[in-house]
């Protein structure tokens, strides 16, 4: 507990008299006791020391020991002891009036007892406080790296430094979900949630300190590699001491370091995953399935879909990350790959929705486009890896968009319709199937394009959508029926097959 002006009171042996100060006043902590005869001594006087006098060279009038009370008050002087002698026998009468209407609590201080004896149990007092502080917060620090080898290391350090300061705690990530925390904390969470913005700008090295609903908050960000990767907020009813500060120092430091384990641990999980991919491009499927056996890494079976992915310098990472993250892929068993910086390769099963989910993640990043082949035997990878680079390169498309890898044969001609008028007509003959695309689940669009990149071959195309033939010829009939033609006709086919590339080029 710390010393304060009821500590010296409790001393009997110093025979110290409370003359006036309100019980809080009194609880009020010391940090020294300065012995001072000087008119003024605020000048000397710092944040919560308590000041002895005898007052032998202050005017002993009213308006003398209201100036002097008030320049101890702004000083940051806690009390007063104001030491009896054959000078002032008594305690004046305006000094404790001064003293009263500031709050200042004002001791009296017998003859037989001297200042120094006042400050040698103040210093003694400070030094077994502080003695206490350094063990306790040795203790906490022990307790809190032992709880950074726990298998749910943020949990574990979460509970323990909670428990520490006799407050809460919560660890959030970089976007401001909760990672872990003590409930008691988990209220505050769309508060805390207002500020990060606030804290990001401040850099790595800054923190935050606020009032929640009336409790004392620290805000504090979690750095790895130059880089806010998660916040740490601890809180409670009272500010925090400097040896409990010292813990929650502490406590960032473990954080961060298992923040780094993780992240080393997603490196080594992101050289693995294009490791496998590199093999399984060069044509050897078996060994790559095998590859990503050994380092328990996902390796879709079958025909595959390929795709790249790129995105423009400052994006890079949020296009991985979020392929990396996307539920639809993580469903399909994807492989996703960082092939080079701002370039993501994905290898999939194809499957109902598989293009509309890619196109979903390309929209997410500003200005990031990509390219992906039709469903693919496995032993023809290589080729379709060959197709979808020169796709990528060669069309520049538009952002949000796919270009598609069977776009080579066609993409001589359409450098030659891309004018306004061409556009228009293309958008106006697939109108009808993106106003019943909005309209249903089923996406008609991408069932015509697919069906076109088979050569209107049922069993292919409905292999490519992961759909029952029959299912495939009810769709069809509702294209033919949307756009008013006749599939079957050659002429139409081509048609739509142009419209479709020149759309997808806007």
């Amino acid at each position: 507990m710390a010393i304060s002006v009821q500590t010296l009171l409790d001393r009997l042996e110093l025979g110290l008299r409370l003359v006036t100060g309100s019980p809080s006043a009194v609880r009020q902590e010391l940090t020294w006791a300065l012995a001072s005869e000087v008119p003024d001594p605020s000048p000397y006087v710092e944040e919560g020391e308590l000041v002895l006098t005898t007052g032998s060279r202050l005017s002993p009038d009213a308006e003398a020991w209201r100036r002097y009370v008030e320049r101890l008050c702004e000083a940051g002087a806690v009390a007063l002891g104001f030491g009896v002698s054959t000078y002032y026998p008594e305690v004046p009468d305006d000094l404790v009036a001064a003293a009263a209407e500031r709050d200042l609590p004002l001791l009296s201080v017998p003859v037989e007892t001297r200042f120094g004896a006042i400050s040698r149990v103040v210093a003694d007092c400070l030094s077994d406080e502080r003695q206490k502080e350094l063990n306790f917060a040795v203790a906490a620090q022990r307790d809190l790296s032992r709880a950074s080898l726990a298998p749910y290391a943020a949990r574990a350090i979460v509970q323990r430094l909670a428990r520490a300061i006799q407050g809460w705690a919560l660890v959030l990530d970089e976007d401001g979900g909760l990672r872990a925390g003590v409930p008691a904390g988990r209220m505050h969470l769309p508060r805390l949630r207002i500020d990060l913005p606030r804290l990001r700008e401040r850099g790595g090295a800054s923190s935050l300190s606020m009032t929640v609903a009336g409790e004392s908050v620290v805000l504090l960000p979690l750095t790895v590699r130059s880089s806010i990767r998660g916040f740490l907020a601890v809180g409670r009813g009272t500010p925090l001491t400097r040896s409990e500060q010292a813990i929650v120092t502490t406590a960032v430091s473990l954080l961060c370091a298992d923040l780094h384990s993780a992240r080393s641990q997603l490196e080594s999980q992101r050289r693995n995953r294009l490791a496998v991919f590199k093999v399984a491009i060069e044509g050897d499927v078996g060994l790559a399935s095998s590859i990503a056996d050994s380092l328990s890494t996902d390796f879709p079976q079958g025909d595959l879909r390929l795709a790249l992915l790129g995105a423009p310098p400052g994006h890079e990472l949020e296009l991985l990350e979020h392929a990396e993250s996307d539920y639809g892929l993580r469903s399909l068993c994807a492989l996703v790959a960082e092939w080079e910086r701002g370039r993501v390769v994905v290898l999939m099963p194809p499957a109902e929705g598989d293009v509309r989910t890619l196109e979903a993640l390309l929209r997410r990043i500003p200005l990031a486009r990509g390219a992906v082949s039709d469903p693919t035997p496995a032993a023809e990878l290589p080729e379709a890896w060959h197709q979808v680079r020169t796709v990528f390169t060669s069309a520049p498309g538009r952002s949000g968009k796919l270009a598609f890898a069977s776009d080579v044969a066609t993409a001589g001609i359409l450098r030659h319709l891309r004018s306004d008028e061409a556009r228009g007509w293309a958008t106006a003959l697939l109108a009808p199937l993106s106003d019943k695309g909005r309209s249903s689940k089923i996406d008609l669009r991408n069932t015509l394009r697919t069906f076109l990149a088979h050569n209107g071959q049922s069993d292919a195309s409905a292999s490519a959508l992961g759909i029952h033939r029959h299912t495939l010829r009810y769709r069809m009939g509702k294209v033919a029926e949307a756009l008013g033609r006749d599939i079957d006709d050659p002429t139409v086919r081509a048609e739509l097959w142009i419209a479709l590339q020149l759309d997808e080029q806007l």
